[in-house]
């Protein structure tokens, strides 16, 4: 057994020697920012680097990391002056110089930052974007809402971006000027950090209920490239694909354009952009209608000044058609007058002749079907006379009814009690049965 005790803080002590003589003064590390949001506001920033599987996603590694106060403006001045300016983010895979470094007070190992290498940081979100992008195209991702048709009068607007931001209020008051009926359904959405993806996915999956809406609007004011990885999502793009509406971005990337940008039916630059492509579009479409209408007009007065000639030529020969009409009646009405003339006493002997004729046939008929019409009578007055029922009680029979008038035919007809009505030739008898 050891006989020599340690104290702590000399465990410590030994591990800083250990390390500070095991490891070189400065060394490069890689790994995906964690846990750096909540420490932002702080003058001392600590979070850690992890590496995580390519497979399963999950972590393999964390290390605690740790940048000065003193350090940290030298690090945001370099982040600045990059080619595509960004800023440290949690979810980012960054490249640090700096060195290990144990803490014997707290037995704490931490990697001390004194530089970055934004280049790296730069090509890597690069490598994976252009790797999502090839693997979204050949899914048939981009393509799915593009698609869609586009409606000529966009009015009803669904708008996915945080309230009362510049992106916000430009869009808004671009479609204002614009004096167009813009109905506009708002979703306030996180359009920035780790929240950014689920809240902008929840957006489009709200507002594509709504059936009334002509199209969906993503919008945001720029921001570093860091800040705007956000929109480089595969969860973003295949809730654009799934909408049923044409989505339309406006982030603000003036420099890439962002996976969101590439899987929507049209994309520009800002907000502001996007409202003038909506006004320009509205002002098409209702310069179209003015075309259409004034075209529409030409044509009607084209037509009805066709119809007028037309009137007017019809009119001209109704009117000669009719002179000849009367001149033609004309000529025949004196030929009719000459010949009444010329015969008017044979014609009216004639008719009186035919008139005689016709009275006399009328007179013959009338008398024929008098007599027919009087034989006839005598006929059914005979009928009659052999059918009748007072011949019959003449005979020697008689008629027994009920006091409701109905025939007793049968004994069984009559109840015990019963008022009978007997009829004889000249006479009627009334009864009680029983």
């Amino acid at each position: 057994m050891p006989t020599e005790i340690f104290t702590v803080s000399e465990i410590n002590g030994l591990i800083r020697d250990v390390v500070s003589s095991g490891f070189p003064s400065s060394l490069w590390v890689c790994g995906e920012i964690q846990n750096l949001d909540r420490y932002k506001s702080k003058a001392h920033l600590f979070f850690e680097l992890v590496e995580k599987d390519t497979k399963a996603g999950e972590i393999k590694a964390k290390l605690g990391v740790t940048i000065w106060a003193g350090v940290r403006p030298k690090i945001e001045t370099l982040l600045k002056k990059a080619e595509n300016a960004f800023e440290l983010k949690d979810g980012i895979e960054v490249k640090f110089s700096g060195k290990v470094d144990f803490y014997p007070p707290y037995g704490t190992l931490r990697f001390v930052i004194d530089n970055i290498d934004p280049v790296y940081t730069l090509g890597k979100i690069a490598q994976d974007r252009q790797k999502l992008i090839a693997e979204l195209t050949q899914a048939g991702v981009l393509a799915k809402n593009k698609e869609k048709e586009l409606p000529a009068l966009p009015l009803r607007l669904g708008l996915i971006s945080a309230f009362d931001s510049a992106a916000y209020n430009d869009f808004l008051d671009e479609l204002k000027k614009s004096g167009f009926a813009f109905n506009v359904s708002f979703f306030n959405a996180v359009m920035q950090g780790k929240n950014c993806e689920a809240s902008i996915c929840a957006g489009l999956k709200l507002l594509g209920k709504t059936a009334d809406l002509d199209l969906l609007v993503i919008t945001r004011g720029g921001g570093s490239i860091a800040e705007l990885s956000a929109f480089d999502s595969k969860a973003i793009a295949l809730a654009v694909a799934a909408s049923s509406c044409p989505v339309i971005t406006g982030i603000g990337h003036e420099i890439n354009t962002s996976v969101t940008d590439l899987a929507a039916h049209t994309f520009a630059k800002t907000p502001t952009a996007v409202a003038q492509f909506l006004v320009m579009r509205v002002r098409a479409a209702v310069d179209a209608l003015d075309a259409s209408q004034a075209a529409l007009v030409d044509q009607t007065q084209e037509i009805l000044r066709a119809q007028e000639i037309r009137l007017k030529n019809n009119a001209l020969k109704l009117r000669e058609l009719t002179r000849i009409l009367l001149k033609s009646h004309q000529e025949t009405h004196v030929r009719f007058y000459q010949q009444l003339k010329q015969v008017p006493l044979r014609s009216c002997l004639s008719a009186r002749r035919e008139l005689t004729l016709q009275l006399e046939r009328i007179r013959r008929s009338v008398q024929s079907r008098f007599k027919a019409a009087r034989t006839t009578n005598e006929s059914s007055e005979k009928l009659i006379y052999m059918a009748s029922p007072i011949r019959i009680l003449k005979r020697g029979f008689s008629i027994t009814r009920l006091a409701s008038g109905k025939l007793v035919r049968q004994s069984t007809d009559v109840n015990g009690g019963d008022e009978l009505i007997t009829e004889l030739p000249d006479a009627k008898i009334t009864s009680i049965a029983k």
